[in-house]
């Protein structure tokens, strides 16, 4: 089970109130919370549904579930999307596994001080966008009170229309790696 970096530093600062500091012991604790600390946000940012034998492309905590793009270090380097939690996948596109590259889309769009980047494949009725967005909300009519936006996730879109966005909860990474081989949409 993994805790929020928020509840990690709630649980070390009860705990070092607690202890004498005048002994050994509180030294050995303090140190052994760094370690947990550092264990838990490892353990946290490594989440993903992508496999041993690929890269992670993309991946991020939406709700209580994973969004992953993962490509395949194989020599064909297929990309796959999945979608669910570490114990059951719920969705993975290509199915197989075995698909082309063509099935996926690139897409960039200008933003107030940024872009949004996604990529896209469609599965029967449904069209899915995994996306990263860099740009600044426009709070007001004075520059310096426009504050930097930074959101990733996955928009689902039914027949054409958006039928559920999911933003990551983690704050997510962007996307990991070189997409500009991706076909353009």
């Amino acid at each position: 089970m993994t805790l929020t970096m928020n509840r990690m530093a709630f649980m070390i600062a009860k705990y070092v109130c607690c202890v004498s500091k005048k002994s050994w012991v509180f030294e050995l604790r303090i140190y052994l919370l760094v370690i947990l600390l550092l264990i838990g946000q490892h353990a946290y940012s490594e989440e993903t549904l992508c496999t041993e034998k690929e890269k992670i492309i993309f991946s991020c905590h939406v709700e209580k579930k994973i969004v992953s793009l993962c490509i395949s270090l194989q020599p064909n380097q297929n990309l796959i999307y999945r979608y669910g939690k570490l114990e059951h996948v719920e969705l993975m596109y290509p199915e197989t596994g075995n698909q082309h590259n063509s099935d996926f889309h690139r897409s960039s769009n200008m933003l107030f001080g940024g872009e949004e980047t996604s990529i896209t494949f469609k599965r029967s009725a449904y069209e899915y966008k995994i996306y990263s967005k860099i740009g600044r909300v426009d709070d007001d009519n004075h520059q310096k009170n426009r504050t930097p936006m930074y959101e990733d996730g996955l928009e689902i879109y039914q027949n054409g229309k958006s039928l559920k966005q999911l933003v990551c909860t983690d704050g997510g990474e962007g996307f990991r790696a070189d997409i500009s081989w991706i076909p353009n949409l």
